[in-house]
């Protein structure tokens, strides 16, 4: 059965599930780049200047606050003094009104749950402390897509609520300090991109590359997730195999992001700007790739990039529960092909892994490497229960099902080919969205096993991930087999 998130929840606890028609992320684009904008005011700051760190106690009080305020606030004991200097910013002129109940926001230390549910997230601008909207104000709204904006970062900064910098160990072993908070971000590894958008940090994309987004269903699924999208992309400049120099300097950015594999790693030194590379083939090297980006963008980033983390966890858990009892001759013999049909994934990559977490067995687990050319007559002798084809490179089910040579294996006569899905990033690569291919592989796998539903999580994911609310017509087309 489909979520029903609360009201609130839908309006106001995440900065874009709030805000998700077209003019209100332009509102938040404006907030990025000049601060906060009075929502009873015409012309945005031209900068933000924090006002004094340190306020009077008697300064705090309801009384001290002029007009009646925009909104009430109710937060925990140690928290006015930094949440007052926030409101200023964003607010000129204002302070905040506080209250002990029924307040309009809510403002206090994370709840920690051992237990895993699937819930909606708060916006996180100071570590474990969220802004939880109680009411449908806007300028409350408003104000916690400020708090968690860079210039909000920059704000509790300057009164070192945050560190100016962090220093954080790459994928590829390199220790890098990046100044906070990071506003322009050129990333030319898309599932680094795709780990960008899960941290609600794509407001920092000065040029991206983007899987999945070259084919025309993907660039259209794309351009709703981020209507940014087509003056994003920067294949034409940045790959993994070429950067343009020139191009990036007009850019300016704070950070650049690839892989650890990229072939111009050295060139890039030219900048003077720090670079982070990824290199994520299995799911703890993927869990790490998103606590790390998450580190990159300050403390909302980072709570989602644990949440991300926990659900990822979740998913695991739940698979292992029903499948862990079934004896081997019961789990299936998976093949995982590429770009051609004797192209199959080696036991190193990341897809040998969904299959493993997923239940089954990975036909071509002994291989190593990238993806490994073999002929029919090796794919034959492995006799794969089930065959998985990638949603790109031109891979497609009927290549095999269609090809006479291939009638010899009994997956293809039982019609156990498929199709793994992406609605943008394909559900196979090492990205977030890969949780979604676990979930539909165990499906496939386990139709009577395992619980989980492919329809109900990726309604969760791309809501919670990408605050993007997917429609029930993309939902039946990519949790189908096919």
């Amino acid at each position: 059965m489909p979520l029903s998130p609360n009201p609130f929840c839908m309006k106001g606890i995440k900065m874009k599930q709030r805000l998700t028609q077209l003019t209100l992320l332009l509102l938040v684009t404006i907030l990025i780049l000049t601060g906060c904008t009075p929502a009873n005011q015409a012309t945005p700051t031209d900068a933000i200047e924090a006002p004094e760190t340190t306020l009077p106690e008697e300064e705090l009080t309801e009384e001290a606050t002029g007009p009646a305020g925009r909104f009430t606030i109710q937060a925990d004991a140690d928290l006015p003094p930094a949440l007052t200097v926030l409101y200023a910013a964003c607010f000129p002129d204002e302070l905040p009104v506080f209250v002990d109940a029924e307040a309009d926001l809510l403002v206090t230390t994370a709840t920690q749950d051992d237990a895993f549910s699937l819930s909606y997230l708060p916006a996180t601008f100071l570590p474990d402390t969220v802004l939880i909207p109680q009411s449908d104000s806007f300028d409350a709204a408003y104000f916690i897509a400020f708090a968690v904006s860079p210039a909000g970062q920059q704000v509790l900064i300057d009164i070192g609520a945050l560190p100016p910098t962090v220093t954080l160990t790459d994928q590829a072993g390199n220790t890098v300090e990046i100044d906070q908070p990071v506003r322009r971000v050129i990333s030319t590894y898309g599932p680094a991109t795709a780990i960008v958008y899960s941290v609600d940090a794509e407001s920092r994309l000065a040029s991206a590359s983007y899987l999945g987004a070259r084919d025309e269903l993907g660039a259209a699924a794309m351009e709703r997730i981020d209507p940014r999208f087509q003056d994003l992309i920067g294949d034409d400049n940045f790959s993994q195999d070429d950067f343009n120099l020139e191009e990036a300097a007009n850019l300016d950015p704070d950070l650049i992001i690839t892989s650890a594999r990229t072939a111009w790693l050295d060139t890039v030194g030219e900048l003077e700007i720090p670079f982070f590379l990824y290199d994520a083939e299995t799911p703890e090297r993927l869990k790490e790739a998103v606590l790390l980006t998450g580190q990159l963008f300050g403390p909302n980033s980072t709570a989602q990039a644990e949440a991300w983390v926990n659900y990822y966890d979740w998913v695991y858990a739940s698979i292992l529960e029903q499948t862990q009892d079934l004896p081997e001759e019961e789990r299936p013999r998976v093949l995982f092909t590429g770009t051609a049909p004797t192209r199959v994934a080696s036991g190193d990559m990341y897809q040998t892994s969904l299959i493993e977490i997923a239940g089954g067995i990975s036909a071509s687990a002994e291989l190593t490497g990238y993806w490994n050319d073999v002929n029919l007559e090796q794919i034959a002798a492995w006799d794969p229960d089930v065959i998985i084809v990638p949603p790109y490179g031109g891979a497609t089910v009927g290549a095999i099902t269609e090809n006479p040579d291939w009638q010899i294996l009994d997956a293809v006569q039982a019609g156990r080919v498929y199709q793994m899905p992406k609605l943008v990033v394909p559900w196979d690569t090492p990205a977030p969205d890969s949780v979604l291919g676990i979930i539909w592989l165990t499906q496939r796998l386990f139709p009577d096993v395992v619980t989980l539903d492919c329809a109900e999580q990726a309604q969760y994911f791309y809501y919670t991930y990408y605050d993007y609310p997917i429609s029930a017509d993309e939902i039946d087309t990519i949790c189908a087999v096919d």
